[in-house]
């Protein structure tokens, strides 16, 4: 419920630089959601769990807290991997009702894990997660018992909202939840709940917080559940955590003080019959601190019991000795001073705690040189009992309201004693050696050193910071319009918050803003070009002096990358590059260009590709005019970048031209590599080979032949050893008909056995006579027998012909020759290869394979022959 305005403001007068929370009656204090925990407190943690061993399953504690709108949960694990797994909250809003899922005959709950509850628990809500191991969170479910099964919605759907820290390397780390009270059936009295983490469908929980004993029902060590015991197995938990939502009632009945309320308790037996102390709790809500003492006293005595608070430890502010506010000789140590003190005389007689003879409970203020002294209810505050004449004092409730300690504040360290008419403690909570160090622990000096301390958080503003930029380069003409974009996720207003806004270590701008509790607010900054070009990292940085005190600090800097003058500096890099590298790179792939472009011309492709050839040399030659209308302006002024660029594009097109040109060969799709290396070729397809032949610069080897659906291949080796003017010629026959008769196509005088209906022709020009020759093949022709002549085409032009030779005469030769040159792909193919001389008139001097007919004359440059001997190829 808000307050009204006015009693809104007396109230900000009374707690003075207390700041104001948006919610009217925060009990344990409203929670900003952001995946941090330095807005819990002491009194939040209600759980801890054992440490299991599982790196990527490992629950640590579990803390809780609520205001009139919303119930506030947190997770802390001890994950150090990564792994996929179940997080899993069951909460019953009416324990001991029995109302609820309990999965008593087979468990299995809201998401299928073999988890059920016992000891009088039944779960009316579970909320599930799922955090996959290579994506982190991916699942979030808020499930209704509905009394015969379960009702799935996101948390969103029913308001709630959730934020968390972790990754895929360590796994979840931490994890908040706010949920309405709307969503939980309206704010209850009580509730119970616990967490857990499973695995996937059908497991069952390996971690607990608080942590329950049926995670240890298989044999340990925990070590085993690697093995998958534990993980497959049912469990029931029965140690849910009570949280009681509902005020305290002072009526000296402890049972509405939850267990992590419990602050100190009594583990060494200190005290005396009639003064010993056993449970010290502290709760709290926006308005009012909580004590609660238990006594575990055998006997009625007239003894008095002390509390003292000291509101700002560590201050040194307040009481520290040598006799406290009812004369008792109790001192401080360790930085504690005392701000108050409340105390009570239990009067055996009467059987009840009075001050001055009457019920009730003393309130003493230190006020800088003296106490000043009232009672509990003079300042707003109440008390309850219970106790009788046989044993004495059982318990002390009291509640104080803020106000009358100063206000609210975020730290607080108490503790109780029990003294006798006077002197000295003789029992204290948290316990201290200081009630045992004397043999007469009545009236010696007691100096108490250990209080207990306890953290209240407090609603802070909680602010954040976050830069963008329109354009991550910037330019010239570019600017980047920056926005800082501060936000309060808090629940306190925040003012005078200061902004500043970095290059690098250089302040380029602060703001000072008012940022009222979940407002934002965004600041605009225009960030222009300059010639320190490179990466400039700008930071944002709210309240950089920490001047405003807020739940988390951690998140006041937000970073942002830009670019500067990137286009510049590559122009600047682009002239550079015209000046000095091109230059000196370019003549040499266009050397490599050139020779790859005369080897395609030279390959006497068929003539469908003579449009592409052509058009590899104009795009030779168009990267030579760019090129040189580059270099004359590189270095003229205001034409540095023209020339640069006609220089790249030059080069560019080189690389361009020789993809073109390699893909052009590769999609010739020959079967052989045509040039002029025989390494291709093996025995499959050797169809003859000579032992003999005619001569240093006459001696054929070996004869090669294959064939795919677009060519037959032809490979040709010598053993030359000189450099001859020869001519080298093959025939075929692969149809009816053909040539016979004694004159053939280059008019030399070789007639054949079998009609020939093709013949290749090819001239090597080496030394003839004392003239040098060219050592090279300097003209070469497919001929085509036509029934009574012959018809002469281009070898070079129409075929891919490759070959190695020097001053050594011809020594490989490789031919790739279009079926559609023969006029159609035969079944079968008969060839024969020889040497003539250099002129019409000359005969064969070798042939491979070998024929009977170059070895019948003493003049066989000169003489006739017939040749028979053929090698058969059949064409499949």
């Amino acid at each position: 419920m808000k307050r009204s305005a006015s009693l809104w403001l007396v109230f900000l007068m009374v707690l003075g630089l207390v700041p104001a929370a948006k919610f009217a009656s925060a009990l344990y204090g409203t929670k900003v959601i952001d995946g941090n925990l330095g807005d819990w407190g002491t009194l939040d943690l209600i759980g801890q769990a054992k440490d299991n061993g599982l790196a990527g399953a490992n629950l640590d504690k579990l803390y809780v807290a609520w205001d009139d709108q919303y119930l506030y949960i947190a997770i802390k694990t001890n994950n150090t991997q990564s792994w996929s797994i179940a997080y899993g909250i069951g909460i019953d809003v009416d324990p001991g009702s029995g109302n609820g899922y309990t999965g008593s005959s087979s468990p299995s709950d809201a998401w299928g894990r073999r988890i059920g509850f016992g000891n009088g628990y039944a779960i009316d809500y579970e909320i599930y997660f799922w955090w996959d191991w290579s994506n982190g969170m991916s699942a979030d479910n808020f499930i209704t018992w509905t009394g015969s099964g379960w009702d799935y919605k996101s948390l969103a759907d029913v308001g709630a909202n959730f934020a968390y820290t972790g990754d895929t390397s360590t796994g979840l780390q931490v994890l908040e939840i706010r949920i309405p009270w709307s969503a939980l059936g309206g704010k209850p009295n009580k509730l119970a709940l616990i967490t857990w983490a499973a695995g996937g469908d059908e497991s069952s929980a390996v971690s607990s917080v608080p942590w329950d004993t049926t995670l240890e029902s298989l044999d340990p060590p925990f070590a085993s559940w690697y093995g998958g015991d534990e993980w497959g197995d049912s469990d029931y938990f029965t140690g849910l955590v009570e949280v009681q939502i509902a005020p305290k009632t002072i009526d000296g009945d402890l049972s509405d003080w939850a267990s992590y309320e419990l602050v100190a308790k009594d583990n060494l037996g200190y005290g005396v019959d009639g003064g010993n102390l056993s449970r010290l709790y502290v709760s709290y809500d926006d308005q009012y601190l909580y004590l609660a003492l238990k006594a575990n006293n055998s006997a009625n005595w007239d003894m008095a019991y002390g509390i003292g608070i000291d509101v700002d430890p560590g201050t040194g502010n307040g009481y520290t000795s040598p006799t406290d506010a009812w004369g008792r000789s109790i001192s401080f140590g360790s930085g504690y001073a005392i701000d108050y003190e409340l105390y009570t005389w239990w009067d055996s007689s009467q059987a009840k705690p009075t001050v001055d003879g009457q019920e009730n409970v003393a309130f003493l203020p230190w006020t800088g040189n003296g106490w000043e002294y009232k009672k509990v209810g003079d300042v707003g505050g109440s008390f309850g009992w219970t106790g009788d004449s046989s044993v004495g004092l059982k318990t002390l409730e009291i509640k104080i309201p803020w106000n009358a300690i100063g206000g609210r504040t975020n730290k607080i360290a108490i503790i109780v004693w029990v003294t006798g008419g006077s002197g000295s403690a003789v029992d204290a909570l948290p316990e201290s050696s200081a009630v045992t160090d004397n043999a007469n622990e009545w009236s010696d000096s007691d100096t108490f050193s250990n209080l207990l301390l306890i953290d209240i958080p407090i609603p802070k503003p909680e602010l954040t910071v976050s830069l963008s930029s329109n354009v991550l380069d910037v330019e010239q003409w570019q600017p980047a319009n920056i926005t800082i974009k501060v936000n309060n996720i808090g629940e306190v207003d925040a003012q005078n918050v200061t902004v500043h806004l970095y290059d690098g270590n250089d302040l380029l701008k602060s703001w000072v803003v008012n940022l009222s509790a979940h407002a934002e607010v965004n600041l605009t900054y225009l960030y222009t070009y300059s010639e320190a070009w490179g990466v400039h990292t700008l930071k944002a940085v709210v309240d950089p002096n920490n001047e405003i005190d807020e739940a988390n600090e951690d998140n006041n800097v937000a970073t942002l990358d830009i670019i500067v003058g990137q286009i510049a500096e590559r122009q600047n890099r682009f002239i550079r590059f015209g000046m000095y590298v091109w230059p000196k790179i370019y003549p040499a792939k266009y050397a490599e260009t050139k020779e790859m472009v005369e080897n395609v011309s030279s390959m006497g492709l068929p003539s469908k590709y003579e449009d592409t050839i052509k058009g590899f040399e104009l795009k030779l030659n168009e990267s030579l005019e760019l090129f040189n209308e580059g270099k004359s302006l590189i270095y003229k002024p205001h034409y540095e970048l023209r020339g640069a660029m006609k220089m790249f594009s030059a080069y560019s097109r080189l690389l361009r031209l020789q993809r073109e040109i390699k893909d052009f060969l590769e999609s010739l799709e020959f079967k052989k590599k045509i040039d002029g290396s025989l390494s291709d070729w093996n025995e499959t397809s050797l169809v003859a080979q000579n032992k003999a032949g005619a001569g240093a610069g006459a001696y054929l080897d070996a004869l090669y032949v294959d064939y795919d659906d677009e060519y037959i291949y032809i490979a040709l080796s010598t053993k030359n050893t000189e450099s001859w003017r020869i001519a080298y010629g093959f025939a075929f026959d692969y149809k009816d008909g053909g040539y016979t008769g004694d004159t053939d196509a280059w008019g030399r005088k070789i007639g054949f056995t079998r009609g020939v209906d093709a013949e290749i022709y090819l001239y090597w020009n080496g030394p003839f006579f004392g003239e040098p020759g060219t050592n090279t093949i300097t003209s070469a022709e497919f001929a085509i027998w036509n029934g009574t002549g012959w018809s002469y085409l281009p070898l070079f032009k129409n075929a891919s012909v490759k070959y190695i030779g020097g001053e050594n005469g011809l020594q490989t030769l490789e031919m790739a020759i279009p079926w559609e040159l023969f006029g159609e792909k035969p079944e079968k193919i008969y060839i024969v290869a020889w040497i003539t001389g250099a002129n019409a008139g000359d005969s064969a001097v070798t042939t491979i394979p070998d024929d009977p007919s170059v070895h019948d004359s003493d003049n066989e440059w000169g003489d006739a022959d017939v040749i028979s001997t053929f090698a058969e190829v059949y064409i499949e």
